[in-house]
C-alpha cells in the first residue's frame, strides 16, 4: 500500500485562518444592509401562564417603530425539526394563548435602531393568567401536574423502547446486579457568537436570509412552513458561524420575525440576541434522570442491562426526540450487552427547551456506562480496564436497537 500521500499524514494551512485571525472575516453581525431595521424579541417573565390579552399600541405609536406583531399576526402554523411526525411539531412562531417557560417569545418588534426597539418593548401591555408550574422531571410525571401540552396530558412527549434478547433469564444467570439511579445536569453551549440573522426580500418577493446557523435547509424549509412560502422562493446564506456545538440546528423564532417583518415592512430586518439571553432561553444539554440495572457474571462478563431515561425537554421538543432515540441507541453501544430493554421518555417541563449539544443522548449514557463498569470492576476484583477490555464492542457485534 502506498504512503505516499499529499494530504493524509501532512500538516495544512486552515483555508479561514487568516481573515479570522486579523479580524476580517464576516459574521452574521456584521451584515449592514441599506435601510435596515432592528429587531427585538418580547419574552415572557412568568414560567407558566395563559395569555389573555396583548396590548401593543402604545409599542407601534412610537416613533420610529416600524413593525410590532404578535402570534396572532402569524399564521399560526406549528413547526418543529420532525417534519414526518407532525405531532411532534409543538412550536409556534410566537406563543398564541399560552407560555410556557420564562423566556418564550410573545412579540416582536422592529425599529430603526436598537434603543428604540428595546423602548417599544417596554411599552407593550401583556396580561397574563399565571399557573402552576413544573419544574422537574418528577413534577411533571406527579399525578395531578400542570399540562403543559394539551395535546400530551401526560407530559411526556415521546417514549422510545429498545426490547432485545432475554432480559429477565439474563439477570436470573448473572452473579452480580447493580441497580443505580443517576441525574445529569443541565449544560449551556456557550458559542462566542450569539445567536444573529438579517433577512431581506427583492422586487420579485424573494426571501434572502443571513443566519448564524448549522442547518440552512432546516432554516430553509420550516421558514418556507411557517411563512406560507415555496422553498424555492427562500435563500439562506450561511456566512463564518462563531460556535453551534448542536445548538444552531433549528429555526429560531428571531429568524421568522426576521422574514416577517421584513416583509411586512419591506426592508431588512436585523436580530442578534444578547448573552443574556442565549445564557437563559437558549437550548442546551438535556438534564436526565437515568436508573439503569446491569449484570455482570463474576468473570466481569456483562449478561443484560435494563436502562430506563426520563429526558427533562424543557417547554417544547426541540431535538428532544433523537436525543431521546440515541440515549437508547448509545446505552447499548459501547460494550456487548447479549440482553438490553431501554425505555426513553421526553418529557415536557417549564424550563427552557433542551436541544443538540455535541453527541446529544450520547454523554449522559456513557456516563451512567462507564460509572457502573467501574462499580462492578472494585465489588469483583477486577481491573478496571480488563472489564472494559472484555466487553469491548468489537466490528461484526450486533448493537441493540441499531
Amino acid at each position: 500500500m502506498t504512503t505516499d500521500f499529499s494530504v493524509v499524514g501532512k500538516s495544512l494551512p486552515r483555508s479561514d485562518a487568516r481573515i479570522k485571525a486579523v479580524g476580517s472575516a464576516r459574521y452574521c453581525d456584521d451584515i449592514i444592509r441599506p435601510g435596515m431595521l432592528y429587531g427585538k424579541l418580547l419574552r415572557s417573565p412568568v414560567a407558566h401562564a395563559k395569555i389573555l390579552n396583548i396590548d401593543v399600541s402604545k409599542a407601534r405609536a412610537l416613533p420610529g417603530v416600524k413593525s410590532v406583531i404578535t402570534g396572532n399576526d402569524t399564521l399560526k402554523i406549528r413547526f418543529g425539526n420532525w417534519r414526518l411526525v407532525p405531532e411532534s411539531q409543538d412550536e409556534l412562531p410566537l406563543a398564541l394563548d399560552k407560555v410556557r417557560f420564562i423566556g418564550d417569545e410573545v412579540a416582536a418588534v422592529a425599529a430603526i435602531d436598537k434603543d428604540i426597539a428595546e423602548e417599544a418593548l417596554s411599552l407593550i401591555e401583556v396580561e397574563y393568567e399565571e399557573l402552576p408550574g413544573a419544574f422537574s422531571v418528577d413534577e411533571s410525571l406527579a399525578e395531578g401536574a400542570p399540562v403543559i401540552h394539551e395535546a400530551n396530558a401526560d407530559n411526556i412527549s415521546l417514549q422510545r423502547k429498545i426490547d432485545y434478547g432475554n432480559l429477565d433469564q439474563a439477570f436470573a444467570d448473572s452473579d452480580l446486579i447493580l441497580d443505580n439511579e443517576f441525574t445529569v445536569h443541565a449544560t449551556n453551549h456557550a458559542y462566542m457568537e450569539p445567536c444573529s440573522c438579517v433577512a431581506e426580500y427583492d422586487h420579485d418577493g424573494r426571501l434572502t436570509i443571513w443566519t448564524s446557523t448549522q442547518t440552512p435547509y432546516f432554516v430553509q424549509c420550516l421558514l418556507a412552513q411557517t411563512l406560507g412560502m415555496r422553498e424555492n422562493d427562500i435563500r439562506v446564506i450561511k456566512p463564518f458561524v462563531g460556535g453551534g456545538f448542536g445548538g444552531k440546528m433549528e429555526l429560531r423564532k428571531w429568524e421568522f420575525a426576521a422574514a416577517f417583518m421584513a416583509r411586512e415592512t419591506g426592508r431588512p430586518v436585523k436580530f442578534t440576541l444578547t448573552r443574556q439571553e442565549e445564557l437563559a432561553t437558549g437550548r442546551r444539554r438535556h438534564p436526565m434522570k437515568i436508573r439503569s440495572k446491569i449484570g455482570f457474571k463474576k468473570d466481569g462478563t456483562i449478561q443484560g442491562k435494563e436502562f430506563t431515561a426520563y429526558l427533562d425537554g424543557g417547554a417544547y421538543n426541540s431535538m428532544g426526540p433523537t436525543a431521546a432515540f440515541l440515549c437508547g441507541n448509545f446505552g447499548g453501544m459501547l460494550y456487548r450487552h447479549p440482553n438490553y430493554r431501554y425505555n426513553g421518555y421526553h418529557v415536557y417541563t417549564n424550563k427552557p427547551p433542551a436541544g443538540a449539544m455535541r453527541g446529544f443522548g450520547a454523554p449522559q449514557a456513557l456516563f451512567v456506562a462507564e460509572t457502573q463498569m467501574h462499580m462492578a470492576a472494585e465489588k469483583l476484583g477486577i481491573d478496571p480496564l480488563d472489564i472494559r477490555l472484555k466487553n469491548a464492542t468489537v466490528p461484526g457485534d450486533e448493537i441493540p436497537g441499531v
